[in-house]
Parts: structure tokens; C-alpha cells; sequence
């Protein structure tokens, strides 16, 4: 059975497209509306995406149980806290190619 090819690419491309790096800030905090969490000792690769840019995600990665939780505020605007955490900010690349 053959499927559609040009469906399958739409989807890649626009997947592609959204795909974001989480990359490491320092330490702190960043007090703000809390969006979920993941567990483990980095942030979850898919939520890093358009919607995402510039915004922030704590981990705890000193505790029993790592995890981290996304914060709806962007990095630039956290002013810290009272918890210590690796701060990492959701990067964006734009599409590469030619216009």
C-alpha cells in the first residue's frame, strides 16, 4: 500500500521548522506562571519550540528526584528566587534555506 508522500513531507518540514535547543543559562530561580514539568536533569526537547521561544525552564538536578518545570516568562525577565536551579532558555533557529 502506497501513502501519500507529499502529506508525510508537509509534516517534517513543518516539524523541522518549530524544532528548538534548550541551551544552558547559569543558575538561579525565575518565579512565574508554571506551564508542567518532565522529570529528569534537562528540560524536554519537544516543548523548545515557536510557541516557546525565549522562555524558561528550571531544573532540579541536586534532589532525590531531577526534574524540571517550564515557566511561562522569558529569561531575560526571571528576577530570581528563592530556589537554585539550572536555568536554561528555549532558542528558536529560524527555517534555513534560501528565500
Amino acid at each position: 500500500m502506497r501513502r501519500p508522500l507529499l502529506p508525510m513531507l508537509l509534516m517534517a518540514l513543518v516539524s523541522t521548522a518549530q524544532a528548538g535547543t534548550w541551551v544552558f543559562v547559569g543558575q538561579g530561580d525565575c518565579p512565574g506562571p508554571h506551564l508542567g514539568g518532565n522529570s529528569g536533569k534537562e528540560p524536554a526537547f519537544e516543548r523548545c519550540d515557536a510557541e516557546f521561544a525565549g522562555k524558561t525552564a528550571l531544573c532540579y538536578t541536586t534532589v532525590c528526584n531531577p526534574g524540571c518545570d517550564f515557566i511561562d516568562l522569558p529569561t531575560k525577565d526571571c528576577a530570581g528566587g528563592a530556589e537554585l536551579a539550572d536555568v536554561y532558555t528555549c532558542v528558536v533557529e529560524p527555517p534555513s534555506g534560501k528565500p
